[in-house]
């Protein structure tokens, strides 16, 4: 900013100065000079005017008493003054009422150009002599007639000379101060860059490296700062990525953790009874054949976990796209509560399914019908001693909504936002019939690329729903 001022006051000095100061300085002669045109001579006081000018504004006021008619030429076509000549001389110094043409001490072009307008008949008058090769000053010469009667055929002419300084004097003036003032304006921006740099360069090097030391892992750290309020608003922003990453490290670390466990469980398994075919049940075929199927159904599970964790996966990066069509939720939803009949047959699990004969929706089929099958599965996992769970599908104005509800101990209140996450657990007892610990994250990852509404509605010792909208399927008019 100060840089920008310094610049525009250099632009002023030399584009704009020089017309202006000329200006200034001739408007202010001829604005004490033009009083005398409207001067009585003739009333007594008048003639005080004159002098207390002079004085007051430092300019030469010359009075001439003469007949015009007496002006003559010389040989060189000149104007000179008549012989018969009164002359009243006012200066800021001395005063000389009755001065005669050689104390006037004025040049023959100076004379020559007075007389000539007075000749021409001109009431007023202004021209300038101009600087000679020495001199730091015009010369400003404002004339006229003065008013009243009197009885001779002589008339009294006034004339103000002044001098108009040139503005290279004050150029060079004013550029020695804008020389010693921009020394000064840029020796104190650069003090203040200093201090108001070092004020700010602190807290924010404060935060870099706080967050170098989060770069590293540690996240028992605080972004702290009492500077201007941009910084803090930083310190405040980055606490809460701070916080943000703190909780994604922490279920990334119980994920592995998680994932660790759940792939180790069923491989000690498939090791345990391949050693045990192989030393002992090998030649039985009745235990060979039981240790088999352990071995077939911890493959089962492994990949169940590993085709879950490349689901969750492909849904949480975009990669994998879903196709949006029209279906019959509510044939899904009976299609789906079949596959899981072996359980009511082989466990005693009741299934109730409460919906429509048709309830076309827009979504991707496939992707729906795991959401379905998770939901269901978790309720499985979680219902009450009854062994019941219920699958509802309820019509709404401009959409399906889907209920899947288990008899468990519930949920609280609390814990309710973190059940979408991978790996949860509530404080409850859980049947470990079906899933791999991640169906609830892979919902909601499915929900979400639908732009869909979903919810758990829970409540102690009762029970758990789960539900979800999809929108109606409404057809093209013809």
């Amino acid at each position: 900013m100060a840089a920008i001022t310094l610049l525009l006051l250099w632009l002023f000095q030399f584009i704009i100065f020089d017309k202006l100061y000329y200006e200034r300085q001739e408007a202010h002669i001829k604005s004490i000079s033009e009083e005398f045109l409207e001067l009585d001579y003739s009333l007594p006081n008048s003639w005080n005017t004159f002098e207390s000018t002079a004085k007051d504004q430092n300019v030469n006021i010359y009075v001439f008493d003469f007949n015009i008619n007496n002006v003559k030429q010389n040989s060189s076509g000149k104007y000179i003054l008549p012989d018969v000549l009164k002359i009243q001389i006012y200066t800021p110094y001395y005063i000389n009422q009755n001065a005669n043409a050689a104390e006037l001490g004025w040049t023959t072009n100076r004379i020559n150009e007075y007389l000539a307008a007075i000749k021409g008949g001109e009431s007023s008058f202004t021209y300038y002599e101009d600087f000679s090769e020495d001199s730091i000053s015009n010369t400003l010469i404002y004339g006229g007639e003065l008013k009243g009667n009197m009885a001779t055929n002589s008339k009294y002419y006034f004339c103000v000379v002044a001098s108009v300084s040139s503005s290279n004097y004050a150029t060079t003036l004013m550029q020695n101060l804008l020389i010693v003032a921009s020394i000064t304006i840029l020796a104190v921006t650069v003090v203040m860059s200093l201090v108001f740099s070092r004020r700010l360069s602190r807290p924010i090097n404060k935060l870099a490296n706080t967050a170098n030391l989060l770069a590293h892992g540690n996240f028992d750290i605080s972004f702290e700062s009492d500077s201007c309020n941009e910084v803090e608003q930083l310190a405040s922003s980055l606490n809460f990525a701070k916080e943000e990453l703190s909780k994604t490290d922490q279920m990334r670390r119980d994920f592995i953790a998680n994932v660790s466990h759940d792939l180790r469980t069923p491989l000690t398994m498939i090791q345990a009874y391949a050693e045990m075919i192989r030393d002992l049940s090998g030649d039985i075929p009745e235990k060979r054949n039981k240790h088999c199927q352990i071995i077939v159904d911890e493959t089962k599970r492994l990949s169940l976990l590993v085709g879950d964790i490349q689901n969750l996966s492909k849904l949480q990066s975009g990669t994998e796209s879903i196709t949006i069509k029209p279906f019959d939720i509510a044939e899904l939803c009976k299609t789906v509560v079949q596959r899981f009949s072996i359980m009511s047959e082989t466990q005693g699990y009741s299934f109730t399914v409460e919906c429509n004969s048709s309830a076309l929706v827009q979504g991707d089929y496939q992707k729906i019908e795991q959401v379905l099958y998770n939901l269901i599965g978790n309720a499985l996992n979680y219902t009450g001693a009854d062994k019941k769970v219920r699958i509802r599908c309820i019509e709404k104005v401009s959409s399906f909504r889907i209920e899947v509800t288990d008899t468990g101990k519930g949920i609280a209140k609390e814990d309710i936002d973190q059940v979408w996450d991978r790996y949860y657990r509530i404080n409850q007892k859980k049947r470990n019939v079906v899933g791999s610990g991640l169906g609830l994250n892979i919902v909601k990852a499915i929900l979400d690329n639908h732009k869909a509404l979903y919810g758990i509605e829970s409540e102690l010792n009762v029970g758990t729903t789960f539900w979800f909208e999809l929108k109606k399927y409404e057809k093209a008019p013809l």
